[in-house]
C-alpha cells in the first residue's frame, strides 16, 4: 500500500513538472538528472537581415535562405550540423571542373552552440521562374552531440519557406504640363505604381515602350530604377518624353513595362491625350526680294489660322541674321479658325549683305486654353546687289546731257564755218 502511494505521488510530481514546462521537449533532463542540449529552429527568413527580411519570388537566382538555430537546452550542443533537403521549386547546384552538379541536400556546419545561444545557417538557392506563390515545406535534419553525455542527437524539423511575388499595377498618371500638344518638349509623366501582391517587388526597373509620336527627351529619360516596393505600398516613377511636331491630336496608349534581363514584362498601359494645336500657314510674303543697302523696307507676311481652334495673343517675330535690323516684331491679337492676318516688319538691309537667297525664321507664339505655345516657320527672302545711288545717276545723266549738248554746239559751229567759207 505504501509503495502504491509513493508511485502515485511520483506520477503527480511528474505531471506537475510537465505542466510547468520543466520536462518539455525543449529541456528534457536525462534519467540521471544531467541536462542535455536541445537545438530547435527559431525562425526562417529570406535575406541576411532578420530585422528587414527580403522576399523571394519566382525566378530569383542565388537568393539567401537563412535559418536561425537556437539551443534551448541546458548543455552545450557540440558539432551542430544542419542538412536541408530541398525540392521544387527550389534548386541548388555546384560546379566542379567546369561541370554543373545539381543536388537536393545542402549541409551547413553551425559548430558548438552554448545553452541559450543561437546560430544562423544560410543556404543560397534558386527559385524556378514558373513557381506558384505559396508556402513550401522542407525537411531540415539537425545532428549534434550533447557535451555532458557525449551522445549524438538527431532531429528532423519541417520548416516553412514562403515564396511570394509582387503584383505591380498602374494607379494613376499625371502629366506636367496638364495638356500635351504636338511638338511639346520635356513632358513629365508622373506614374504611381502600386504593389498589390503578397510579396515585395524587388529590384524593379521600369521602362516606357515608346513609339511615334513619342520619344525620350534625353538618354535614359524613358527608364527609371524604382528598387523595392513592399506589398501594399505605392511608389512614384517619373519619365520625361517629347512629342513629335507632326503628331495628330487624339488618344494614345503607351506601354509601361518592367525590365527583366533583356525582356520587358508589361505592367500596364498609360493613356495619353494629345490636344489639337493651332496651325498657321504662310499665305504670302511681300516683297520676296530686297536689295543690299535698302532702308525702311516693309515686308508683309500674311498668316492664316488653318486649325479648328482659336489662338489668343498671337505675336510674330522675324528672326534675322546680322545684315537685317529694324522693327522685327508684330502683334496680331486673336485669330479665329480660318482667319488671315498680315504682319508688318520694317527692315533695314546692310549694304554689306551678300546677294543670294536667305531663309529667315518666323517665330509665332500664342496662348491656347491658357497654355503658352509657339511654332517656328521659314520664309525665303532674296537679297540682290545694291543699286547705284540716285544722286550719282542724276549727276551722270546731267554730265551726259552736257556732253551731248556740247557736241551738238560744236557740230553746228563747224557747219556754220564751212558755209561761210564758201
Amino acid at each position: 500500500m505504501r509503495a502504491l502511494r509513493q508511485r502515485i505521488f511520483a506520477l503527480v510530481v511528474l505531471a506537475c513538472l510537465l505542466a510547468a514546462g520543466v520536462l518539455s521537449h525543449q529541456a528534457l533532463p536525462s534519467v540521471n538528472g544531467v541536462g542535455v542540449a536541445n537545438v530547435i529552429v527559431a525562425s526562417v527568413y529570406w535575406g541576411s537581415n532578420p530585422m528587414a527580411p527580403s522576399a523571394a519570388r519566382p525566378g530569383d537566382a542565388n537568393v539567401q535562405l537563412s535559418i536561425v538555430l537556437s539551443n534551448v537546452g541546458d548543455d552545450v550542443a557540440r558539432g551542430v550540423n544542419a542538412t536541408l533537403t530541398i525540392g521544387p521549386p527550389l534548386t541548388y547546384s555546384y560546379f566542379a571542373n567546369g561541370t554543373q552538379y545539381p543536388v537536393t541536400t545542402i549541409s551547413k556546419v553551425a559548430g558548438d552552440i552554448n545553452p541559450g545561444m543561437g546560430f544562423t545557417v544560410s543556404y543560397n538557392v534558386n527559385i524556378d521562374p514558373s513557381a506558384q506563390e505559396g508556402i513550401y515545406r522542407y525537411n531540415l535534419l539537425l545532428t549534434y552531440n550533447s557535451a555532458r553525455e557525449l551522445q549524438q542527437i538527431t532531429s528532423n524539423v519541417m520548416i516553412d519557406v514562403p515564396i511570394w511575388k509582387g503584383d505591380l499595377h498602374i494607379q494613376s498618371l499625371v502629366t506636367v504640363p496638364t495638356k500635351v500638344y504636338p511638338d511639346s518638349k520635356q513632358v513629365l509623366l508622373k506614374v504611381l505604381i502600386a504593389n498589390t501582391g503578397n510579396g515585395a517587388a524587388s529590384d524593379i526597373q521600369l521602362q516606357l515602350v515608346l513609339k511615334p509620336p513619342f520619344s525620350a527627351s534625353s538618354s535614359g529619360s524613358d527608364k527609371i530604377y524604382v528598387g523595392n516596393i513592399p506589398p501594399g505600398q505605392i511608389s512614384e516613377a517619373d519619365f520625361i518624353v517629347d512629342v513629335a511636331s507632326d503628331a495628330q491630336f487624339g488618344q494614345y496608349t503607351v506601354i509601361l513595362g518592367e525590365q527583366s534581363g533583356s525582356n520587358i514584362i508589361p505592367v500596364g498601359e498609360l493613356s495619353l491625350y494629345i490636344n489639337e494645336k493651332v496651325k498657321f500657314q504662310i499665305v504670302s510674303v511681300t516683297p520676296d526680294s530686297v536689295s543690299a543697302g535698302d532702308s525702311g523696307r516693309v515686308i508683309q507676311v500674311a498668316l492664316k489660322n488653318t486649325g479648328s481652334v482659336k489662338a489668343d495673343s498671337v505675336r510674330v517675330e522675324l528672326m534675322v541674321g546680322n545684315f537685317f535690323t529694324g522693327t522685327l516684331t508684330d502683334f496680331l491679337g486673336t485669330m479665329q479658325p480660318g482667319e488671315t492676318k498680315t504682319a508688318f516688319f520694317t527692315v533695314d538691309i546692310d549694304s554689306k549683305a551678300q546677294p543670294g537667297n536667305y531663309n529667315l525664321d518666323l517665330r509665332l507664339d500664342w496662348t491656347q486654353d491658357n497654355n503658352a505655345l509657339d511654332d517656328t516657320q521659314t520664309i525665303p527672302v532674296t537679297v540682290m546687289a545694291a543699286a547705284p545711288p540716285t544722286t550719282l545717276i542724276a549727276i551722270a545723266v546731267i554730265v551726259l546731257i552736257i556732253i551731248v549738248a556740247y557736241a551738238l554746239v560744236r557740230r553746228r559751229r563747224a557747219r556754220a564755218a564751212q558755209t561761210a567759207s564758201k
